[in-house]
């Protein structure tokens, strides 16, 4: 066992040992208590890794009937039987099912002969082909996508600190990308999934499919190129000659035409679009519910997309753990009270400025927020109902609040510590105290545009 894991269990045996001493009061009662100890447990063992992430989320819903912050079993899997994790399990069989016809290549090689004249511009080709897929399917896939295609053409580059130098640049762009395109549609995420569901619970206001893409897709377009201007300016790719970028870039196979498998491919991801954009106005068109009958599509006997096997290995279960176990953490953090002696403790009562004003704190909030709790899905459970209450207490809608709040944590790239980055750091081509000389600026303008732009568009939707 390594020092840091060993560290990291004597740390979460701490805390739960710690947490008994912990005073309680009428708003920090014996229940939150335990499942903010149980929180906190399971961000150190996430961190420092002990056991595999799944063994750590699955740990965590026996902590919260130990420690008796949940009545039993059944409400400790809350988490397991929520819609979202559903969602997020088909999703990763439909982007398997696009990267294995040729459709996402197909897109790739367009973007580079558009955009590939120069390294700079390759890079700006890969980050916009990563945003635009995972503003349709999950952040962790369309990075996975993509890792592979980026390590073959990093190998034109003879030199090895060239080729090194330039990879920092590219790892570092492509997940960023893919978060930044995951704001785009309430598909692109499960975190919007996440965000959208709080706010109902929590106000019974309903963010619809298209209304989100209002919301999102302007703040996609604008920080995008603003965040490929920032990483290319920081880590300096080396140029390199066209001609052998262009010799590349025909290297990737693409037929000339649609076979009946991409075809059907293409027709069903469009289907299922056209019926997410629908259930803005037929609430039955629900965004899981689609997306479970699209998957299954790809199964038809004597024409299927997929082997069953094949879904199996594509799945990311540690996504599938994480996503489950936080739901079920942050219902009994609601149910317990945490939210609101968070409120009381940490938040401000209100704030007496300018609408632009309070989006720009509530998204600064939320990424300083990251810094202790690396781990987005947590978040959302934690600062729903405090930003609701701040909200209310300053005089808008809660909507503005929670939505700063889901597309602002969707950007958890200030360190590697997330899935999604975490899979381009493995790579070996950035340390991490190299992610945030461009993150931390991007983070700040992402704050910055979604204060200026969505006010705007909610006061256009009707919600200010």
């Amino acid at each position: 066992m390594k020092r840091s894991q060993l560290i990291g269990l004597l740390i979460s045996i701490a805390i739960l040992v710690g947490m008994h001493f912990v005073p309680i009061t009428p708003l920090l009662t014996f229940e939150g208590r335990n499942t903010l100890g149980i929180l906190a447990v399971v961000l150190v063992l996430l961190i420092t890794e002990p056991w595999p992430m799944g063994v750590t989320c699955i740990l965590s819903i026996a902590l919260l009937v130990i420690f008796k912050s949940v009545p039993n079993i059944p409400t400790a899997l809350t988490g397991y039987t929520n819609p979202i994790v559903f969602f997020v399990l088909a999703s990763f069989g439909i982007s398997t099912a696009i990267t294995k016809v040729p459709l996402s290549r197909r897109l790739l090689k367009f973007l580079m002969m558009k955009y590939g004249k120069n390294i700079e511009k390759m890079l700006f080709a890969f980050m916009l082909c990563s945003a635009v897929i995972s503003s349709v399917i999950s952040n962790v896939a369309s990075t996975a996508v993509f890792i592979p295609i980026i390590i073959n053409f990093l190998k034109i580059y003879e030199d090895k600190k060239d080729r090194l130098k330039t990879g920092k640049a590219f790892m570092i762009g492509l997940p960023v990308a893919s978060m930044i395109g995951g704001m785009a549609t309430p598909a692109g995420s499960s975190l919007n999934l996440m965000t959208i569901g709080v706010l109902e619970e929590l106000t019974n206001t309903t963010i619809t499919f298209v209304q989100w893409m209002f919301c999102g897709i302007p703040i996609v377009i604008i920080i995008l190129p603003l965040a490929w201007q920032i990483i290319v300016r920081v880590y300096r790719p080396v140029e390199i000659n066209s001609r052998q970028i262009h010799n590349y870039v025909n290297q990737i196979i693409v037929p000339s035409k649609m076979d009946g498998k991409e075809k059907y491919v293409l027709t069903l991801f469009i289907s299922m679009f056209i019926l997410w954009i629908l259930g803005s106005w037929f609430p039955a068109l629900n965004i899981t519910l689609v997306t479970i009958v699209a998957f299954t599509l790809l199964f038809i006997p004597n024409y299927s997309i997929l082997s069953w096997e094949e879904y199996l290995n594509s799945v990311s279960w540690p996504a599938f753990f994480l996503v489950a176990s936080v739901i079920s953490i942050g219902s009994a953090l609601v149910t317990n009270g945490v939210s609101d002696w968070l409120v009381a403790v940490a938040f401000p009562s209100t704030l007496n400025l300018p609408v632009f004003g309070i989006t720009f704190i509530v998204g600064i909030m939320v990424f300083l927020m990251l810094i202790p709790v690396p781990v987005a899905p947590a978040l959302i459970p934690i600062l729903g109902a405090p930003l609701v209450g701040l909200a209310t207490n300053t005089g808008v809608s809660p909507v503005l609040t929670v939505m700063t709040l889901g597309l602002c944590v969707a950007n958890c790239f200030l360190f590697p510590i997330d899935t999604v980055p975490v899979l381009t750091y493995m790579t070996g081509y950035y340390k991490i105290n190299e992610m945030p000389k461009s993150t931390a600026i991007i983070q700040v303008l992402i704050a910055i545009v979604v204060a200026f732009w969505l006010p705007i568009a909610l006061r256009i939707l009707g919600f200010l």
